[in-house]
């Protein structure tokens, strides 16, 4: 199915028809063209109220520019990465993304096979020469949620449960036990990994694991198995943080804040990098950059002391000195 995203199908039919009118009377007048992205989605897709949702916001923020087509693939569609980054080459749009480490070996094999075509990737690190490579200082990001989690606990003991145990994933635990430390040195972070990312049920399983064994801050870095974690917080009424996405609507009595990894950005990002010549770029995003940071803490009421603390943090954070 062709989900090209149409930019107000009536409001551009009459662009379109007073455009021709525009180039009959003067001929010497062109219209612009306009460039096209390509993007296969994350292995859960639409609706995971994270990872490909974001990624949706930022190509519609290419749409309405006007200078921007943008389309897209799921896996329920294609069946596998490599069929969606064939049809989207086929599509012959300016650049093709793939989101998410896991489509990485995919994408580069298609790659190979098209060298003039440009392709981009979010949440890896590609060595080819025509793929530009967007990642997100997740650690810091995650710090940030660590140092609330730190302050709020009661039970100082706080839960990380991430989608897989992989390098990009222990990022996410390693920053949120390091900011939370970093404001309360008693606190114990108890962490496990569901190996799905796609499962509210085990996500489900895994929190009221952690809540049995007192943590009472709950974090998940699980795409859509964290949504089952911030449900389960909230019937515990225990406090969570989200991830990727402000989730606060999940369980808007229980997250408190979310970690924000924005994957908008990394698609508008790479828009602006096909406008330079260095087309292996690889963009790193972190706090500076606007790519990592919070989402409005919610519930939350500081001392000014728990304030100064959290503060702390982020400039610390910000000075690199925070290791």
């Amino acid at each position: 199915m062709n989900k090209t995203i149409i930019i107000g199908a009536l409001t551009t039919c009459i662009v379109w028809l007073s455009g021709c009118q525009s180039v009959i009377d003067q001929p010497e007048q062109t219209v612009e063209p306009r460039q096209s992205m390509g993007v296969v989605l994350s292995d859960v897709g639409l609706g995971d109220q994270s990872f490909s949702d974001a990624a949706m916001r930022g190509m519609g923020q290419l749409r309405e520019t006007g200078d921007w087509f943008v389309d897209y693939r799921e896996l329920d569609e294609t069946e596998t990465y490599k069929a969606g980054f064939e049809q989207l080459v086929e599509g012959g749009h300016d650049v093709v993304v793939g989101l998410g480490f896991a489509s990485q070996t995919d994408l580069e094999t298609v790659a190979s096979k098209h060298p003039d075509q440009q392709f981009a990737l979010v949440d890896a690190v590609s060595t080819l020469p025509n793929v530009i490579s967007v990642t997100f200082e997740e650690t810091e990001g995650s710090a940030l949620a660590g140092a609330v989690a730190g302050l709020e606990t009661e039970s100082d003991k706080i839960g990380f449960i991430g989608g897989v145990d992989n390098e990009l994933i222990q990022k996410f635990g390693t920053g949120f036990e390091l900011g939370a430390k970093s404001v309360n040195e008693d606190v114990e972070m108890i962490v496990d990994y569901a190996n799905d990312f796609a499962s509210p049920e085990i996500g489900r399983k895994l929190a009221e694991k952690q809540i049995a064994a007192g943590a009472d801050v709950l974090y998940a870095a699980a795409g859509l198995t964290g949504v089952g974690v911030l449900e389960t917080a909230e019937r515990n009424g225990i406090k969570a943080i989200g991830v990727d996405s402000d989730q606060s609507m999940i369980a808007p009595d229980a997250v408190i804040t979310s970690m924000l990894k924005q994957v908008d950005l990394a698609i508008v990002k790479i828009a602006d990098s096909l406008q330079t010549e260095a087309i292996n770029d690889h963009i790193k995003l972190g706090i500076e950059e606007g790519g990592i940071g919070l989402a409005a803490l919610r519930r939350v009421q500081w001392t000014d002391e728990e304030t100064e603390q959290f503060e702390a943090v982020q400039k610390r954070l910000l000075e690199g000195t925070l290791q």
